[in-house]
Parts: structure tokens; C-alpha cells; sequence
């Protein structure tokens, strides 16, 4: 069984790099939420609103570890186009291992944009942290109206307290862009989402925002697999019924 798994990587990671060769040619396949996000972030630039991105209850040293690097992809990529405004992108966490995750990832993007004086490191902030933090969602949510935050994207790990977190942001009409990692989370992201992102969605980010020939062959590759392993799994499905029946 190891060596099937090695296998697989190995037949992903070439597939990557040979589909990456080609990622300026390829269309990837529309998801609403990444086609959102950079016009919600030049509208918010325009009008001196604010972006805020939290990545909840994921974590750098836990089992949400991917999550949280998938979630400061995202990041990394809205914060480089809020770089040019006067007001700052908003950060929330509720690790506060992860809450340098952020720091550091914002400073990454104003450097990239040669904006560093324009940094500081307390637009990341800490709230108390927690499985279905209610703490958390009360202090972000909170945070959203004293900032005049314009657009929410809240991906990674959620709970039900995403209700809590978003309810101001739904209340006064501000964009909500959701995603979770767990399905009670996820279901809350999608009944007040304007643009959800459903499950895996979120590791495509850094493909969909950056456009890198390395991530968009990463994304290909992966859906390509997929198929292949949902045709695998149909067929054994009904070579099972066949063989049910002698």
C-alpha cells in the first residue's frame, strides 16, 4: 500500500511539472469566489474601505496546519492589492502561533509592493483562541464595524460561531466571502456566503489569485487525478454488483 501512495505522488508531481510547462494556455475552471475577491479588494481600495481575512481556528502546529498556509496564500495575494491604499487589509486569528503567520505574510506583501513603511505588525490580531471559539467570533466580529471593513473573506477552520462572526458583516451589507474546513462550518459558509468556497476550493488560491505556471499545473493535475480516482472507484462499484450476482 506505500508504494501505491509514492506512486501516486510521484505520478502527480510529474504531471504538475509537465502541465506547468503550459499554464499560461490553460483556462482554469471558474470558481465565483476567486473572480470576487480582487474586484471586491479594487473596490474597496477605491472607496478607502477596508478588507478583512481571517483564518479562524487553523493552526500552523495542528492537523489545520495546511489549511492555515492555504488560507495565507490568499492572503499574500489581496494584501499585494491593498498594498497601494491608505488603509490596511485586517487580519484575525485565534492561534497565536498562527497570529505570526499572518504578520509575516502581510510584511511579505508590502514588500513585494515596496510599501513596507506602510506595515505594521498589529494589523494581525489575536483573539482568544478555542474549538467553536465564541470569544473570537465576538472580538472579529466586532473588529469588522470599528474598521469599516467593506469585504469578509473568512476561510480555513469554522464552526457554528462563523454565524456569530459573519452576522454583522451580513447585517450591514458587507461582502462575505466563506469557506470551512468542518461541515457545520461549511454549511454556515454557504447559506451567508456571496461567493463561497466549497471545501478544496480553498488550496487552489494560490493558482486562481497568482497565476503561477507551478500552482496552476498543481491545480490541473489535481483535478485531473480526481477523475481519475471517481472513474476508478464507479467502476469497482459495478464490478461489484457484476460479481454479486454469480
Amino acid at each position: 500500500m506505500s508504494i501505491l501512495v509514492y506512486v501516486i505522488i510521484l505520478v502527480v508531481l510529474v504531471a504538475t511539472l509537465a502541465l506547468s510547462v503550459r499554464a499560461r494556455s490553460i483556462q482554469l475552471r471558474r470558481i465565483s469566489a476567486y473572480t470576487t475577491m480582487p474586484l471586491t479588494v479594487g473596490e474597496a481600495v477605491e472607496s478607502e474601505k477596508t478588507i478583512h481575512i481571517s483564518f479562524g481556528n487553523s493552526a500552523v502546529r495542528d492537523g489545520t496546519t495546511i489549511a492555515a498556509i492555504a488560507s495565507a496564500e490568499i492572503l499574500y495575494s489581496l494584501a499585494e492589492r491593498a498594498a497601494v491604499a491608505n488603509r490596511p487589509p485586517l487580519v484575525t486569528v485565534s492561534d497565536p502561533v498562527t497570529l505570526t503567520l499572518g504578520q509575516d505574510t502581510l510584511r511579505r506583501a508590502y514588500k513585494a509592493r515596496n510599501g513596507l513603511k506602510k506595515y505594521h505588525s498589529t494589523m494581525a490580531r489575536w483573539y482568544p483562541q478555542g474549538p467553536q471559539s465564541m470569544a473570537f467570533a465576538a472580538g472579529a466580529g466586532a473588529a469588522i464595524l470599528d474598521e469599516g471593513v467593506s469585504t469578509n473573506v473568512l476561510v480555513g477552520r469554522f464552526g457554528p460561531e462563523l454565524m456569530l462572526l459573519a452576522e454583522n458583516a451580513v447585517r450591514y451589507d458587507r461582502i462575505v466571502i466563506a469557506q470551512s474546513d468542518q461541515v457545520n462550518g461549511q454549511a454556515v459558509a454557504y447559506a451567508l456566503s456571496d461567493s463561497p468556497l466549497i471545501g478544496e476550493e480553498l488550496y487552489a488560491g494560490a493558482a486562481y489569485l497568482g497565476r503561477s505556471s507551478i500552482t496552476v499545473g498543481g491545480v490541473i493535475a489535481q483535478d485531473i487525478f480526481r477523475f481519475i480516482v471517481i472513474a476508478l472507484m464507479i467502476g469497482l462499484f459495478f464490478l461489484a454488483l457484476v460479481g454479486a450476482k454469480f
